[in-house]
């Protein structure tokens, strides 16, 4: 497999120069041909992205980076983070447990962990902040203005835990002028949902702008067998208001604060091998399934940043970015799938987070420097109750009904950093940049505790341990502007994750003792062109060297069975290589497409049960990507458009462990539709349609050391929306 991979890699890698030294003749033609992009509408536009935190063109970021804006991201249907992956290449986002816990892995690399007081590994960004913890991630998106996602280790400029890459989130700005946009939609299973935002100058110098969104579904896919009761109610509310202040040209502060809520159902597990028959009646009704409770949760959010931005000269500008985040989380399922009372989970989370950052950039002729600091504090507080009333007497643990664990952790990181660009010759600009980090985790009052109707006792006495670390990360790498539409770059980079403790259920106290960093070594060679001017083509190679991996997956053997937390699990190696293509090949015909293809293999293991050659959970080998919209006129005022767009993914491991046939999901592909009409240059009018063939397909499955139990992916779902924009 690897072999065949590498001879595909090479020959791709060999196509990738030859193209790129061949597109500056073609990129010239087209430009002595063609009119300027203002003056004919199948031209491609500029995308204007902060990855590299100051403004540049995505074209001319020597990073490997999958741009959504949010047209994109209506056309997608988008509605929350977990929709991202539909329409990224080598990008897997999954809900851990349930609908509360988000997993993000991209090019095979992710936390497959649902403990709040673990990381991500990839950094997930919201206007600039950074969120600390998985469970802060099951949240909707609204009002976007972009969607970055930054691929491979992100060490200078974003540091804290991004061996796999960073996501960032923009939000529409405020600006002085006036702007409304609002949208209402009607969908299966009586869903609906409100979308509007308003904004535009309050003074001279005072801008606002305010943006809400509501989602509600009165049932769903899912029947309790149990209860009766359709599971998949929907009830979710988010708000934001952000304030512009511009006293002058060279000086200017936003003010950004939000707040929401979820309170929705939480997807019910469908046992596979659970030890009860009670499932055999439903055996060939994948979307029945037993709980001995309606399984949901209680999110709450609420936020505030504050961002300054003062050009102290035309070259130098200083930037303060200082946030606050609140989250809280109760979580309510039956793990086991089965009105048995074996695995009933209660999941209480509380997560404040303080972060302070400070940049400074130049910019000269041939100079680009941004340096910085960073602070964060965050505490992390948690308890875990499993029901278990129907298990542990099988056990001998007889006259017990609930067993879980609590603990706090707080941590402080710091950082400094330093990223430069020098074009040190025509077309040629070297890059570097380089961050020391180091981070203080305290891990405190944890324990396992026992009980009986309601009256607890520990297992064994809190602890308190802590863990202190220090990392140097950073990238050098080369960009070649082959021309004025072509560049070509290289790099090498390294990211770091710092280490922690488990935060799951354990009846051994050794468990809570720190497990140590991972590392990741990313060779990557890529390339950016634009052969016409409605025709851009982007490419990369890479090679991962990943040591001390951290990985969901089995730690020792305790008297139900084999638990599970974050295991050391030794060196891995990833390559890979993918593509994207978008093309406007005559007026109103616009056709995006994405390829991905990964190798991820276990080259050194050190955990018991994790064979060498074992493949990273939720790394699938291929995934694919498309959509197709032709727009069309139909009179003076009005308009009409038809999208079609699919992703495919192939067969998927949800465990590290070589698994029976419960842990793995075999390839699929998902299709949906949109035809839209605009009248009147305000209204657009839509129905469309998602999961077109009712393909039925597992996003989770989950040992849940009674069994393997999954969870599966929504079924076709169709509804209208109507819209208007002034």
């Amino acid at each position: 497999m690897i072999s065949k991979y590498i001879r595909t890699t090479s020959s791709l890698a060999i196509a990738i120069g030859g193209l790129a030294f061949a597109s500056p003749a073609l990129a010239q033609d087209a430009s002595a041909a063609q009119p300027e992009a203002s003056d004919t509408d199948n031209t491609l536009g500029e995308i204007v992205v902060t990855a590299q935190r100051r403004e540049q063109r995505a074209d001319d970021v020597g990073v490997t980076i999958n741009v959504l804006t949010g047209s994109d991201l209506k056309a997608a249907g988008t509605q929350s983070v977990v929709d991202l992956a539909a329409i990224t290449p080598n990008v897997q986002i999954k809900n851990v447990v349930a609908n509360s816990v988000v997993n993000v892995s991209i090019r095979g690399i992710g936390l497959n962990d649902y403990a709040a007081n673990n990381n991500p590994a990839a950094g997930m960004y919201v206007d600039n902040v950074y969120l600390v913890s998985p469970v802060m991630l099951s949240f909707g998106l609204f009002d976007i203005d972009r969607v970055e996602i930054l691929k491979g280790p992100q060490g200078d400029l974003y540091g804290r835990n991004t061996t796999a890459g960073a996501v960032n989130i923009i939000s529409r700005k405020p600006s002085a002028t006036t702007d409304i946009q609002l949208e209402a939609g009607y969908g299966s299973y009586d869903s609906w949902h409100l979308d509007g935002a308003v904004g535009g100058a309050l003074t001279s110098t005072l801008s606002a702008r305010f943006a809400l969104q509501t989602v509600q579904q009165g049932s769903g896919p899912q029947t309790n067998y149990v209860t009766g009761n359709r599971i998949g109610k929907v009830d979710r509310t988010n708000g934001r208001l952000q304030l512009l202040w511009e006293p002058s040209d060279s000086f200017n502060l936003l003010l950004n604060g939000h707040k929401g809520y979820d309170r929705s159902d939480v997807s019910l597990y469908k046992a596979d091998n659970i030890l009860t028959t009670e499932e055999d009646a439903y055996v060939g009704q994948p979307r029945v399934s037993g709980a001995g409770i309606d399984p949901h949760m209680e999110l709450e959010s609420s936020g505030v940043s504050l961002t300054a931005n003062w050009s102290i000269s035309p070259q130098v500008t200083l930037t303060s970015i200082s946030a606050y985040e609140h989250f809280t989380r109760l979580h309510i399922e039956d793990t086991d799938g089965t009105s048995l009372s074996f695995l009933d989970s209660t999941y209480r989370n509380s997560i404040d987070q303080y972060s302070e950052e400070l940049r400074l950039a130049y910019h000269g002729d041939d100079l680009e420097l941004i340096g910085g600091a960073f602070y964060s504090h965050d505490k992390v507080e948690t308890r875990d109750e499993f029901f278990s009333s129907d298990l542990l007497p099988l056990l001998g643990l007889a006259g017990l009904d609930t067993i879980g664990n609590t603990y706090r952790q707080r941590t402080d990181a710091y950082a400094a950093f330093m990223h430069a660009e020098w074009t040190f010759a025509p077309n040629l600009t070297l890059v570097g940049g380089l961050r020391y980090t180091k981070e203080d985790k305290v891990f405190d009052q944890a324990t396992t505790f026992l009980c009986t109707a309601g009256s607890c006792s520990n297992l064994f006495a809190p602890v308190s341990n802590d863990y202190s670390t220090s990392n140097v990360s950073g990238k050098i790498g080369l960009n070649y502007q082959a021309g004025d539409r072509t560049l070509i770059y290289g790099s090498i980079s390294r990211g770091f994750k710092s280490g922690g403790f488990q935060g799951q259920l354990t009846f051994d106290p050794t468990v809570l003792q720190p497990f140590d960093d991972e590392k990741l070594t990313a060779y990557e060679l890529g390339v950016k062109t634009r052969l016409f001017s409605n025709l851009q083509l982007n490419a990369a190679v890479f090679d991962y060297e990943y040591s001390d991996a951290q990985i969901y997956g089995p730690l020792f053997d305790s008297p139900v069975g084999v638990l599970f937390g974050i295991a050391k699990v030794g060196d891995v190696r990833v390559q890979g290589v993918e593509a994207d293509a978008r093309w406007r090949p005559t007026a109103g015909l616009d056709l995006r497409f994405g390829v991905g293809v990964i190798d991820t293999e276990v080259t050194r293991s050190v955990v018991a049960g994790v064979a060498k050659g074992s493949v990273l959970p939720n790394s699938p080998s291929l995934t694919l990507n498309g959509r197709m919209k032709y727009e069309w006129s139909l009179s003076d005022r009005a308009s009409a458009d038809i999208t079609l767009s699919g992703n495919y993914q192939s067969r998927v491991r949800f465990d590290v462990v070589r698994s029976p046939a419960e842990a793995v999901e075999g390839g699929y592909f998902l299709g949906n539709a949109e035809v839209g009409i605009s009248f009147s240059d305000h209204w657009r009018a839509a129905v469309w349609v998602k999961n077109i063939f009712d393909r039925l397909y597992r996003t989770q499955a989950l040992n849940t050391s009674v069994g393997w139990t999954s969870q599966y992916g929504p079924p076709r779902t169709a509804g209208f929306n109507l819209s208007y924009q002034f």
